[in-house]
C-alpha cells in the first residue's frame, strides 16, 4: 500500500457525486495496486505517509499529480492524461 498526501485533492467521479466537483485541503490518499482504497483529512504527521503537495486529482478510482496547487476551475481545464498516475 502507498499513502500519499497533498494540499489540495480534487474529486471528479460523475458516477459517485452526480458530476459534483469536492475538494479537500490538507488529505491523504491510500492507494493498492494505482487503485484508492481510502482517502481522509491531514490532522498530524502519519508514519510512512508521502508529501506530494501540489494537487491530486481523483477519476474513476485513481489517482493523478501534478505539483502545482489548482483551483477547482483549473481542474476542470486540465487533461488528466498528462498527469502522472499514482
Amino acid at each position: 500500500m502507498r499513502r500519499v498526501a497533498a494540499s489540495r485533492v480534487y474529486f471528479n467521479n460523475k458516477e459517485v457525486n452526480n458530476d459534483r466537483k469536492e475538494f479537500h485541503t490538507n488529505h491523504v490518499v491510500e492507494l493498492f495496486d494505482h487503485v484508492i482504497v481510502n482517502h481522509y483529512p491531514l490532522e498530524g504527521e502519519i508514519a510512512m505517509t508521502e508529501w506530494l503537495g501540489g494537487t491530486i486529482i481523483i477519476s474513476e478510482r485513481h489517482a493523478f499529480h501534478t505539483p502545482k496547487t489548482l483551483s477547482i476551475d483549473e481542474v476542470s481545464e486540465i487533461s488528466i492524461d498528462k498527469l502522472e498516475m499514482l
